[in-house]
């Protein structure tokens, strides 16, 4: 069954301009919403507030989402940003942030794991070796349990 277009009146809809509409839909008493981009920031929050309560789960959580990314994506342009200026004014007077801040930055010289493995300070009857961290291992503690003492088992060293 073909079906003739919708008319209003004697006029076909597919004829009616933008402006028709828009003034057909101001006799109607409504109006477009207004261009976001035209809006001044409170009052685009509270045109939002406003209408999030019209939107379902799904879509308040796809909005989510996308706060979320946006949020996050504007902090890091403002981190960057940020940084930028603060190593450009560092530059232009000469400083560091070590100047600025000794406390918060690990001091040059002897890093964290820099003195190399640590040597064993125990050694048992078939060689095997412990440096007293951690805990103890297997072989030690068999020997113990038999009634050793661990100070037997310290390894000696040349102090010179």
């Amino acid at each position: 069954m073909v079906r003739a277009p919708k008319t209003r009146g004697n006029r076909d809809m597919s004829d009616i301009t933008r402006e028709v509409v828009e003034s057909m839909d101001s006799e109607a008493g409504e109006r477009p919403p207004p261009d976001p981009k035209d809006m001044p920031e409170e009052e685009l929050i509270g045109f939002i507030e406003g209408a999030l309560p019209r939107l379902s789960v799904e879509s308040l959580g796809r909005i989510g989402d996308t706060v979320r990314q946006l949020r996050q994506s504007k902090q890091e342009e403002a981190r960057t940003s940020t940084r930028q200026t603060i190593e450009e004014q560092l530059q232009r007077s000469g400083l560091s942030l070590r100047d600025l801040f000794p406390d918060l930055l690990p001091q040059p010289g002897r890093r964290r794991g820099e003195s190399g493995p640590v040597l064993p300070k125990y050694q048992g009857p078939d060689g095997e070796t412990w440096s007293g961290r951690g805990h103890e291992p297997k072989w030690l503690r068999a020997l113990l349990a038999e009634g050793r003492n661990k100070e037997e088992f310290l390894i000696a060293r040349d102090v010179g």
